[in-house]
């Protein structure tokens, strides 16, 4: 069909306006998918980093000699741990004596919170977390969670205190 024509000019609004929506349409959903906020998917992390204990300035930070002076570190009355996970490897419900954070380096893995009854089973407390690399997750100390490794996992772990696995199960 030729909408140039002489003898039919009423079909030249619609097409234009089809091509106007479809563009229009193209724009929004590319804008959508290319935009600075699509680019940061990255979930909150696990509770709030200004009430972890490990950043606590009672605790300890030290400024070494000879160093710039932004350079501030902690480095009595913790451990920090590098860790490689694989697929499919579970950690079972348990506590820690301090608070940690875990910073995911590479890899997915999932985090369950427990609450333990009076008749000592665990309930399942709030929705399954996920950490994927680039995120970072704070959990306070004596909260009882599992840990579940999705993919090959490394990680850097830090925990405020003389570590400890405190089995719940």
């Amino acid at each position: 069909m030729n909408h140039f024509s002489n003898k039919n000019t009423t079909n030249i609004l619609p097409c234009v306006m089809g091509g106007v929506v479809v563009g229009a349409v193209t724009a929004i959903g590319l804008a959508h998918v290319w935009s600075p906020s699509a680019c940061k998917k990255k979930k909150p992390p696990v509770g709030p980093c200004d009430s972890s204990g490990l950043w606590d300035d009672s605790q300890g930070f030290s400024h070494p000699p000879d160093t710039p002076l932004g350079f501030t570190m902690r480095d009595k009355g913790f451990n920090t741990f590098l860790e490689k996970w694989l697929p499919g490897d579970y950690e079972p419900p348990h506590s820690h004596p301090g608070d940690d954070a875990t910073i995911m380096i590479e890899g997915e893995m999932e985090i369950q919170f427990y609450t333990k009854l009076a008749d000592g089973k665990l309930m399942k407390d709030g929705p399954l977390v996920t950490l994927v690399a680039g995120q970072t997750g704070f959990i306070k100390g004596g909260c009882i969670h599992d840990a579940k490794y999705k993919t090959k996992c490394k990680l850097v772990y830090v925990h405020n205190k003389t570590f400890d696995f405190k089995d719940e199960r």
